[in-house]
């Protein structure tokens, strides 16, 4: 009898593209998943007071976000309640700014893989340099005695690709960034603690938490050199302050094609040269420029003058590509 059940319920599995496997032959990582310190990780002492729904500075600029050109503020991910409560003062936790628990490619041997694949590419030696730690229910993974997660990671190979293509500027400048949907500023953080030649890193974003959070982030921090601009602000900042390169992590893929319309055609009014993109993997791997309803926006960046220059898969090796963190593509456009 239970050799009918057990093959009566894989059948059921298979109809429904499961296969049931029996545990024994699983591998601990396997069976369990990545354990967030979300909730339990420790907070700076005002953080808890600060990083609330009900802190006037937030209050504020929301009403200010609801002033601004509705192409760019209306919502097609961040809906009202998306970021709930507890995740504004636990940010670094497994949230809408980061997924780090959720996915295939969501445990350990993830994390390892990806943390050996960068330290073989790690020409900048950012790995052992850059520092990690727990604050704000941030996840860690101990990986050969290093204290790793995924906001470090994803920054140290976001940071290898603007130096091998954009590190020409080091002996003609200072490169000059706008990081657009900049979350809570991990990538900002890292930045201008790796590459000493950027010169200055605004941060900005259409969703308002994400600004608040932002600027109690790179001030906890405090990161040179990297500043917070509110959206009612940034076309008067970019007037003021030209930059080289915008920077789009995962945010475009979350925007309704209007919106990425209204920035792309702020970035060519001010002459930006370059553009990052690093597209979400809406379907298949994230090779095309698609936002979370299958909308291609490709076309929007040819049309306001940028051409593809470079375009590369986030791992370069096959191998971890399939198995590694979250695998993605990385895009760089260049106005023309």
């Amino acid at each position: 009898m239970k050799e009918w059940l057990r093959g009566r319920a894989n059948d059921l599995a298979r109809r429904r593209g499961y296969e049931i496997v029996p545990a024994h032959i699983l591998y601990d990582w396997q069976l369990d998943p990545i354990e967030s310190t979300s909730q339990r990780g420790p907070l700076p002492t005002d953080a808890k007071d600060y990083l609330t729904e009900s802190n006037p500075r937030l209050i504020g600029l929301k009403r200010r976000y609801e002033s601004v050109d509705a192409r760019v503020t209306a919502p097609s991910v961040w809906q009202d309640r998306y970021v709930t409560p507890a995740q504004i003062s636990h940010f670094r936790g497994d949230s809408p700014w980061l997924w780090q628990g959720r996915g295939r490619n969501s445990n350990r041997l993830a994390y390892a893989i990806t943390y050996y694949y960068l330290l073989s590419i790690d020409r900048l030696g950012l790995l052992s340099t850059l520092t990690e730690d727990d604050s704000f229910g941030n996840f860690l993974v101990t990986i050969a005695g290093h204290s790793v997660s995924r906001d470090l990671l994803d920054s140290v190979g976001e940071i290898e690709f603007i130096d091998r293509h954009l590190g020409s500027r080091r002996g003609n400048g200072h490169l000059r960034i706008l990081d657009i949907g900049a979350g809570y500023g991990r990538l900002a953080h890292r930045v201008v603690s790796a590459l000493p030649w950027v010169e200055s890193y605004i941060c900005t974003d259409a969703v308002a938490v994400s600004t608040f959070v932002c600027e109690y982030y790179l001030s906890y921090r405090a990161a040179q050199r990297a500043s917070v601009i509110p959206l009612d602000r940034i076309k008067n900042a970019l007037a003021a302050n030209p930059v080289d390169l915008a920077i789009n992590i995962l945010s475009f893929s979350e925007c309704k094609v209007e919106a990425i319309e209204w920035w792309v055609s702020l970035l060519s009014q001010n002459k930006v040269k370059n553009l990052m993109i690093v597209p979400n993997r809406v379907t298949g791997t994230g090779e095309s420029l698609l936002t979370k309803d299958g909308s291609e926006f490709g076309e929007v960046l040819r049309r306001h003058g940028y051409r593809h220059i470079a375009k590369e898969p986030k791992y370069r090796d096959p191998i971890v590509q399939e198995f590694g963190l979250y695998p993605t593509w990385r895009h760089l456009f260049e106005l023309v």
